[in-house]
Order: structure tokens, then sequence, then C-alpha cells
């Protein structure tokens, strides 16, 4: 049950994610606009293996700074409030939608993809984020089996979302415009806020 949790969890809060603007989002629909979409699915699986590897790094990091945290007493409920407030914040204020960017090039499919989604070191600290957010909200994720399920998951959301952009490709931006994607943004960011706070005060 632990696995499944973590999966899912992975996959929503991956998908989610994936929606700001990065390199392997550009990359991608270039890709599609300028290649056609075998060269884009191949930027895309390369884009979204390296969620496997910081998701990974960041599930056993989460795990060991709940573990390190409980000797000093202080609870994973504190721990956790503050790093949902913080990706809250985040979320809401920083996040933007992406924008297509024509003059970017796409040459290499998977390599590329591959090398601009191991550029994004920063996801370690957002999956970081999630695992913490994950036991505050009392879902409990350890073990083998949860790694694999919340690894595989953060693929499964990157790659769903690069699917979904490669179908819509240089429609996108008329499909779902801005506005909408920042008031979903802020809408998170506000939960994760209130979730953490009221972690904080409960732990």
């Amino acid at each position: 049950m632990d696995a499944l949790i973590a999966l899912l969890v992975a996959v929503a809060a991956s998908f989610i994610g994936s929606l700001q603007a990065g390199l392997v989002n550009t990359a991608v629909l270039a890709a599609t606009l300028r290649h056609g979409r075998n060269v884009a699915r191949s930027t895309a699986l390369g884009g979204s293996l390296p969620e496997i590897l910081y998701a990974g790094l960041a599930f056993v990091a989460a795990n060991r700074v709940l573990a390190y945290t409980e000797h000093w007493g202080i609870t994973p409920g504190r721990i956790s409030g503050v790093v949902m407030v913080g990706l809250g914040l985040y979320i809401a204020l920083v996040m933007k939608p992406f924008h297509i960017k024509e003059e970017v090039q796409v040459r290499s499919g998977f390599r590329r993809g591959m090398v601009l989604g191991l550029m994004n070191p920063q996801l370690a600290l957002f999956w970081c984020g999630v695992r913490l957010a994950m036991e505050a909200m009392g879902l409990q994720a350890y073990g083998w089996g949860a790694l694999a399920g919340f690894s595989l998951g953060a693929f499964i959301g990157a790659m769903a979302l690069l699917l979904l952009l490669i179908r819509l490709g240089g429609h996108m931006r008329e499909r779902m415009a801005d506005k909408t994607l920042i008031r979903l943004f802020r809408a998170l960011g506000v939960v994760l806020v209130l979730a953490g706070a009221w972690a904080w005060v409960a732990g």
C-alpha cells in the first residue's frame, strides 16, 4: 500500500510540477514543431528519466531528515509544515506557465532530453519537499517498495505532461491560457501553505 500511495502522489506532483517553465518542456515543444512527434517523444523520454534519479535521492534524504529530527524531539508535523509552507509559497508566487520558444533547437533527441533533465538538480529539493509533505498529511512511505513507487511516479507524471505537450503542440497556449495556469498554481500554493500551517500547529 505504501508503494501505491507513493506512486500516486508522485505522479500528481510530477505532472503539476512539470507545468512550470523548463528546459525540457521547451525542448520537447521545439522538437514537436520542427522535427515531428518521433523526435519529440525521444526527447521527452530522455528528459523524464532524470526524475527517477532525483526523486529517489530526495526520498532517501527526506526519510533521513525525518529520522534525524525525531532524535531532537522535532515532530514530523513541524518539519513537514515548514517545508510545505515554503513549497506552497514557491508554487503560488514563483511558478509560471511555460512558453513556446521556437528558437530553441533540438537535434539529438533522447540524449539532449536527458542532458537537459540532468541540468535541473533543484528537482531533488522539490521531491524532498513532496516526500516531507506526504508525512505531514499522514501518508507514510518507507521501504524499497515505496522508494520504487515514488521514483516511478515522478517519471510517469513528467512523461505524461510531456506527451500532452507533444499532442497539443503549437496549440497549447490557445487551449490553456496563462491566467488559468496561474490560478491553478496559486490555488495549489494556498492549499499547501494552509496544510503546512496546520501541520505545524498540530505537530
